[in-house]
């Protein structure tokens, strides 16, 4: 037993310097793996909830009953994180080759996708409410209303701010708001 201790006291004085070496190169290795790692976390946004999909809110199926069979679509796009929030858009036209008569319905969601971005939502929502051109909308998620001026209906719901416009594509601010509860009950289902 002793002559097996002596042989490896031996070996590692005779290997001292690659012994260095190799716990050296362990610590750099570990040290820079961590460096990443704390830093892909800091810069990763912190997902919680799930964005919505506008056009799983609102689905072809569903645009075809509001806008007629020759719907195209002219807008999808999954959520794109930014910070704390997601936003989604889904747009479709009732194909009218006059652009000037076109009807629009299109959907675009905010989401939080943290509890920090559920309250930049509420938060930015309230801020964002005009002051003049403005009609409450009642029974609509938490919070809505209607913005004459860019004839849009936005609507607070849970995690998400909704906007939706439903008319005239070339002439927005002529969107009525029964139109865009019309759009919304489909969307809110």
């Amino acid at each position: 037993m002793k002559q097996y201790l002596a042989t490896a006291k031996a070996y590692i004085a005779n290997h001292k310097i690659e012994f260095i070496t190799g716990a050296s190169i362990v610590a750099v290795a570990i040290i820079i793996t961590g460096a990443i790692t704390l830093y892909v976390r800091a810069t990763t946004p912190n997902v919680v909830y799930q964005p919505a999909k506008a056009c799983d809110l609102f689905n072809f199926a569903e645009a075809k009953e509001l806008l007629g069979e020759k719907l195209l679509t002219t807008t999808t796009q999954s959520p794109v994180i930014s910070d704390d929030t997601a936003v989604s858009k889904c747009g479709y036209t009732d194909g009218n080759p006059d652009m000037n008569s076109a009807i629009v319905a299109a959907v675009i969601v905010r989401s939080g996708i943290n509890n920090e971005g559920v309250i930049q939502n509420k938060q930015e929502f309230a801020a964002g409410k005009p002051s003049q051109n403005v009609e409450a909308v009642k029974d609509l998620g938490d919070d809505a209303y209607f913005n004459q001026e860019l004839g849009q209906l936005n609507v607070i719901d849970d995690k998400k701010w909704i906007i939706l416009s439903y008319g005239t594509g070339a002439a927005p601010q002529a969107n009525t708001v029964d139109k865009a509860i019309i759009l919304a009950k489909k969307v809110l289902q």
